[in-house]
């Protein structure tokens, strides 16, 4: 559905030049929902700004089903946008118009009726829960209400791709769980393709089906959504990751002097993760019992994602060393991912995944 091509985009002023995108390639498939994160400054705005050629990519093509926009003359564009719909942070309605109004608004000089035009917008009242709000205007709108409207009012033209710039930033967290519960809902209904920027891992893990995370204007790591969650390629993403997980306070435990004097030299800390059917099996007994070892659990995190649940557990393990290695590759052998941790410091396994 969405064909991106080694975008670029340069910003020039007399005295400087930003990269802001850097040759960037992504492909998103029809219905898809596919989450852009990254840190302020990584060029996700601007990317997403550039598929409907709202920034002007420098260089590279974009492709929205057959059409590739930046092709189109300036009519062919205007035309065009009307398959993409977008939301902000701000909501950017109209504090003079009503919300009925606001969401019409885009159906002017579309060539229906003003009853066919009255028709759509109740339509779109009812599928964002507004039903009651219609002659309301912005002003007497809860946050969450005023999302709901940009959302209707984005959806008007009966888009094909609904793009998301930091919709939910703006909003309290019981208000942003509503919202992305309304756009999942949207896109079972509608089979919209969903764009969704966000630099909160949260908003991620409960709506996206696939994620690419940017940094410095690329994209460093691309993938589904358990994918991401398990098997983290780069710092970035697993610093992503580490705010769902808590992980970095885990480790800020770990390296306490009570922690680091109680871990003998033929004792290992690891991190085990585990995914979907493996959280209910009792792996570390089993673990215990084959290779003749103690295992004490120390610290322990579940998340469900998408349905999923994932989590880790942070253990020591005590017996023979030779025994203690062994477990990794019977772990392994059960899609079970073990990372080491011995006296504290990061053994030269995990300080390779991490850079």
């Amino acid at each position: 559905m969405i064909s991106l091509r080694d975008i670029r985009k340069v910003y020039l002023s007399d005295n400087s030049r930003v990269d802001a995108i850097r040759g960037v390639s992504l492909e998103i498939g029809e219905g898809e929902i596919c989450g852009i994160i990254g840190f302020s400054g990584a060029g996700k705005s601007t990317l997403v700004r550039c598929i409907n050629l709202l920034e002007n990519p420098t260089s590279g093509k974009i492709f929205v089903g057959n059409q590739e926009l930046t092709a189109l003359s300036p009519k062919e564009l205007r035309e065009a946008r009307k398959n993409i719909g977008m939301i902000f942070q701000h909501f950017n309605l109209m504090q003079s118009k009503t919300v009925s109004k606001n969401i019409a608004y885009p159906l002017k000089g579309s060539g229906l009726s003003k009853e066919q035009i009255k028709k759509r917008v109740s339509e779109l009242l009812e599928l964002v829960g507004l039903s009651d709000k219609a002659n309301n205007y912005p002003t007497q709108l809860s946050g969450g209400q005023k999302q709901r409207v940009a959302i209707a009012r984005a959806l008007a033209n009966n888009p094909k791709v609904l793009l998301c710039d930091e919709a939910t930033s703006a909003l309290d967290p019981q208000t942003t769980q509503s919202i992305l519960s309304l756009l999942k809902d949207i896109n079972k209904k509608l089979g919209l393709t969903i764009v969704i920027i966000t630099h909160e891992m949260h908003v991620v893990k409960e709506i996206c089906d696939n994620v690419a995370v940017m940094e410095n204007g690329n994209i460093v790591e691309h993938g589904d959504l358990i994918q991401i969650f398990t098997k983290p390629k780069v710092k970035v993403t697993k610093d992503f990751i580490a705010t769902i997980f808590q992980e970095n306070k885990i480790y800020e435990l770990l390296e306490k002097d009570y922690f680091r004097n109680e871990i003998r030299k033929d004792e290992v800390l690891a991190k085990i993760v585990f995914v979907g059917q493996n959280t209910g099996q009792a792996f570390i007994s089993k673990i215990s019992r084959k290779f003749k070892i103690d295992a004490s659990i120390l610290f322990g995190n579940i998340e469900i994602i998408q349905n999923t649940p994932i989590g880790y557990l942070v253990v020591k393990l005590s017996g023979q060393i030779e025994n203690i290695l062994n477990v990794e590759s019977y772990l392994k052998e059960n899609n079970i991912e073990l990372e080491v941790i011995k006296n504290g410091t990061f053994n030269s396994k995990y300080t390779t995944q991490c850079s």
